[in-house]
Parts: C-alpha cells; sequence; structure tokens
C-alpha cells in the first residue's frame, strides 16, 4: 500500500527547491559578460581516414587555426579534435587560446564545406575564463570562419 505524502514533505521539498533557484539566480546576476569576435586563419590540418577507406563516421580531423580580432591582429590560435558521424558532420572537442586564458568547447561541425552557421557550447575555461560557460557562435566561410564568443564567468 502506497504511503501519504504529507503537505510538509511536499512544502519542504518545494521551499528547497525554491531557495536553490534563487541562489543559482542570484549567483548568474554576479557573473560578467566578455563579448568577443574573432576571424579564423587556416594553420594546420589533418584527415585520418580510417576503415572503410573514404570519408566514413570513425574518420578523424585535427586542425589549428590562428585567431585574429576584427583589426587583423593576431589574438590567439584554436586547435580541434574531429570524429566524422554518419552523415557529413563532425563531434568536436576544441580548445581557444586567447590572452589570458583558455576557453574548452564542444560541438557538432555540421560540414566542413560551404556557409554555414551554428553554435558551441563553452564547458568551461582557465585563467581569465575560469568558470565559463556560455556560446560561441561560428559564422563558417569559405575565407575564413567568423566567431562570436558570448562568455559568462563568475565575478572575483
Amino acid at each position: 500500500m502506497p504511503r501519504p505524502v504529507s503537505h510538509t514533505g511536499i512544502t519542504l521539498v518545494v521551499g528547497a527547491a525554491l531557495l536553490l533557484s534563487a541562489a543559482t539566480a542570484e549567483a548568474r546576476s554576479r557573473d560578467r559578460t566578455i563579448t568577443l569576435k574573432a576571424r579564423s586563419q587556416l594553420e594546420q590540418v589533418q584527415l585520418v581516414d580510417n576503415a572503410p577507406a573514404g570519408a566514413s563516421a570513425g574518420d578523424q580531423l585535427i586542425f589549428r587555426e590562428a585567431l585574429f580580432d576584427l583589426r587583423r591582429r593576431r589574438i590567439g590560435n584554436d586547435a580541434a579534435d574531429c570524429v566524422r558521424l554518419f552523415d557529413e558532420s563532425f563531434l568536436c572537442t576544441a580548445v581557444y587560446r586567447l590572452r589570458g586564458g583558455r576557453i574548452m568547447v564542444q560541438l557538432l561541425q555540421p560540414g566542413l564545406s560551404g556557409t554555414r552557421t551554428y553554435d558551441q557550447a563553452i564547458t568551461g575555461g582557465t585563467g581569465r575564463f575560469a568558470g565559463a560557460r556560455g556560446t560561441v557562435t561560428v559564422a563558417q566561410r569559405p575565407q575564413g570562419d567568423r566567431f562570436t564568443f558570448r562568455i559568462s564567468v563568475p565575478r572575483r
């Protein structure tokens, strides 16, 4: 026979959830947001054609790009390791090395050619980006990608 739930138990659970929600909202209000815009230039790339031969799931793409601000000054670089899925997309883990720290991301790269726009999830950071979360929006272009970083980091 199921035990009846008391009003006190429900009140405690709801109260705890409200306190946690308020604490999370307060912590986020103390975050600062950093917005950066950059362009890339491919420096090195390696494609590992795993069996079966030709484009297939499990192929690996490793690359590094130089990053420049909108005034064409070098601001850092990025590096990524990607695995081809069962279509033209790749599952990637990447790091952006910028002045003062690094930003780590994970993403689903929709394809290697053409003009596309997609988001990368910021999963963490180091240095001035410690505790980072947010997104990197990529405008993929044949002449080089354009990035908009929207980074939330805790105030110190």
